[in-house]
């Protein structure tokens, strides 16, 4: 999963309401420019008077005061901007996939990636998820989430292969599949208080566990996401998977920000990119920062080639 989602909008004034509020109670809140909609004005004149509010210490929860409200603010989005109809994906009749007008496999390249989502299923939960259930099972402060989205969806794969192999012609399927990121992916969730102790110790069970650790990145300075992201490797075959680090409330806010992240990544046109980034911006915007974050390093994966 991608998360660098860094951007320069051009909400400038709801950008200075969440980044700085004002030193005042009784200032009164940023109007911002972007026409995106009563829901979003709202939106941020709420954040604006909770972030006043934690800054002289009425507001102990600001996450859980304003979520109920950005529910409702992406409800409204989805109503003024329907999501574009996805292709549907299909076999044709000589074994090849295809969706879309540009996205295809042929049959050798379809067979091969059928079967290597079938591969990947099985290692995870035959191989994977113990070990991942054994770190669990270490200290009761952590829970594995999301375990019903552990296996990434066989066409959203060969979608992944058939984008690789269009944008670098010559590589194979294995190759390609050498290289995705999350075939398999779990979550780990501390509550704040334990969260940088948790996440620190549970790198190191993992690397006891036999898997060797490609890349880790904190994310807890970011604006759009936050939360710890890490990738591994199963030496035994070379599979990568995903482990994410997070808080029940960062959890929360990837959840409710992630369609948003899809279509950013997909058909939004300029304009309702920039209000989704916006929004992502807000929903992380009041998420408490655990304490000791910033001993958690990031760990860049070595360039091979």
């Amino acid at each position: 999963m991608a998360v660098d989602r860094g951007h320069e909008g051009d909400e400038r004034d709801a950008a200075d309401a969440v980044r700085r509020p004002p030193r005042a109670e009784s200032d009164p809140p940023a109007r911002p420019e972007a026409p995106a909609g009563q829901e979003w004005v709202a939106a941020v004149h709420r954040m604006h008077r909770l972030l006043v509010d934690h800054t002289y210490g009425v507001a102990r929860d600001a996450w859980a005061a304003t979520a109920p409200h950005l529910r409702t603010v992406w409800e409204n989005h989805k109503e003024r901007h329907p999501e574009r109809s996805r292709p549907v994906p299909r076999t044709t009749s000589d074994g090849a996939w295809e969706t879309g007008e540009r996205r295809r496999l042929s049959p050798e390249q379809n067979a091969e990636a059928t079967k290597a989502h079938s591969d990947m299923a099985e290692e995870g939960h035959r191989d994977i998820l113990p070990a991942l259930r054994r770190v669990e099972a270490t200290d009761p402060n952590r829970r594995l989430a999301g375990l019903d989205h552990m296996i990434k969806g066989e066409d959203r794969l060969k979608e992944k292969i058939a984008d690789e192999l269009t944008a670098k012609p010559g590589r194979t399927v294995q190759q390609v599949l050498n290289a995705v990121a999350d075939p398999v992916r779990f979550t780990l969730t501390y509550q704040p208080r334990h969260y940088a102790d948790g996440v620190l110790t549970d790198v190191e069970l993992l690397k006891a566990e036999g898997f060797e650790l490609v890349k880790l990145k904190n994310l807890w300075t970011a604006e759009q996401y936050k939360g710890v992201n890490s990738q591994w490797r199963r030496p035994e075959t070379g599979l990568r998977f995903e482990v994410q680090f997070h808080t029940p409330e960062s959890l929360e806010a990837k959840e409710l920000t992630h369609e948003a992240y899809e279509r950013i990544r997909g058909s939004a046109d300029p304009g309702e990119r920039k209000e989704l980034e916006g929004f992502q911006r807000l929903a992380n915007a009041l998420l408490v920062t655990p304490e000791r974050t910033t001993e958690i390093k990031d760990f860049p994966e070595k360039n091979n080639g």
